[in-house]
């Protein structure tokens, strides 16, 4: 079955992924959702005012991230105590202005707006946490959930600076890495390349922007003259139209609003500076080289691979890839512990009926083997280590099969579960 690793809808007002914390627990909690119940409660929770006494990275953080009629008496109050010192004065601000003022954070832009609600839940779909249509979790958001404290959950309840939500683990990196090459890959992969081979240092939204249409005509050409089915060549005639759309704005650099080729990009690159694949030059401005991390991870990679390849590297090299990203010494799990670590995380995960895909509970155990154990276990590995503990064990483990006849979920019969 033929997968196209590009974004459904790049246009996307949601930058930090820290807030898909508190939209995926919203998700898993409610019997029924919908996009407007999904955007508004979030709006809900980091719009809600605190009084709080600033200090002078709040103070730096209202100065630049802060404009509009509706912050001039927040500002007045600012500028006035920096200049005249004194007490800091208390100021109403949003739940979400306080976390963001964190000069630790990777990055600190990214506010949310009530007039963009519609918007937000996108990310959650485009990476797969959250199903269109349904606006359901699916298997990954549990996987997702399980890796949050819940004292970062509380922290979109109440202040907690010492639970900040924007902050994202090692567990939760990995997890959203994988998520985001296996959901817009295809576009991802070339322009971290052409980025890096680029002498753009830093470079800015608009440079990575500029470099979308090829890529995305690039994209387009691999799959133009391939048997596919109809609703993905109308994925393709719409991607057509946004980089035609991107097009248009190549090498303007004077505009007064956000256009297609900053949405665009934009949302490929900001969401990845939480992930440590990118940084900052300074967290309050829109300017980007590649981490060290980055690098590595970029120089893994050829540029050239199509959702197959893709799909490969995810199965086949991904966690021994990101053990050299993250730095990490880590040696190959024996085959005698895979499938006791599967077990385990398959009763996190697992469904109601008592199955979970396959490649879900080896993502996760992949995870906790090279976090906390600096072991590596590939996907690929993990599911024939499955296969084969299923022959040697057949009443321990069933499976069942997707339309192409393709082991796809695994169920461990144990006394709970006959």
């Amino acid at each position: 079955m033929v997968v196209l690793r590009v974004f459904d809808n790049a246009s996307l007002r949601m930058q930090r992924i820290g807030y898909l914390k508190r939209l995926i627990k919203r998700v898993g909690t409610t019997p029924t959702s919908n996009l407007e119940s999904l955007g508004n409660d979030l709006l809900d929770v980091v719009l809600k005012k605190v009084r709080f006494q600033i200090d002078e990275n709040l103070a730096t953080y209202i100065k630049a991230r802060l404009g509009g009629n509706s912050y001039t008496s927040i500002k007045n109050q600012t500028n006035a105590w920096l200049k005249n010192g004194g007490d800091a004065p208390f100021l109403l601000l949003e739940l979400q202005d306080l976390y963001l003022s964190d000069p630790k954070l990777p990055s600190q832009v990214g506010r949310l707006v009530k007039e963009d609600w519609r918007k937000y839940p996108q990310l959650g779909m485009n990476l797969g946490l959250v199903r269109p249509g349904t606006y359901s979790t699916t298997t990954r958001a549990f996987s997702f959930l399980h890796l949050i404290p819940e004292q970062e959950q509380q922290a979109f309840i109440e202040y907690l600076p010492d639970s900040n939500p924007f902050f994202l683990s090692l567990e939760q990196r990995l997890l959203l890495i994988y998520s985001f090459l296996e959901n817009d890959g295809e576009i991802l992969i070339p322009l971290w390349k052409k980025l890096l081979s680029s002498s753009l240092i830093p470079f800015s939204e608009r440079d990575a922007g500029d470099l979308l249409p090829s890529i995305i005509r690039n994209v387009i050409s691999h799959y133009k003259n391939k048997m596919i089915p109809v609703d993905l060549r109308k994925r393709l005639e719409s991607l057509a139209k946004s980089a035609d759309n991107i097009a248009l704005q190549l090498n303007v650099q004077d505009y007064t609003s956000v256009s297609a080729r900053e949405e665009n990009a934009r949302v490929r690159i900001e969401p990845i500076v939480d992930l440590g694949i990118l940084q900052k030059v300074n967290p309050l401005r829109y300017e980007y080289t590649f981490s060290v991390a980055g690098k590595v991870l970029a120089d893994s990679l050829t540029g050239d691979e199509d959702s197959t390849a893709i799909g490969d590297f995810l199965h086949q090299r991904f966690f021994s890839t990101m053990a050299s990203v993250q730095g990490i010494q880590a040696d190959v799990l024996s085959n005698e512990d895979i499938v006791p670590r599967l077990q385990v995380n398959w009763k996190t995960i697992s469904s109601s009926n008592g199955y979970a895909p396959i490649e879900e509970i080896a993502l996760l155990a992949g995870i906790k083997a090279l976090v906390n154990d600096k072991k590596v276990m590939e996907i690929a590995t993990a599911r024939e280590a499955l296969i084969a503990y299923q022959k040697a064990n057949p009443y321990k483990v069933r499976f069942t099969v997707d339309r192409l006849g393709t082991l796809a979920h695994a169920k461990f019969i144990d006394d709970s579960t006959r």
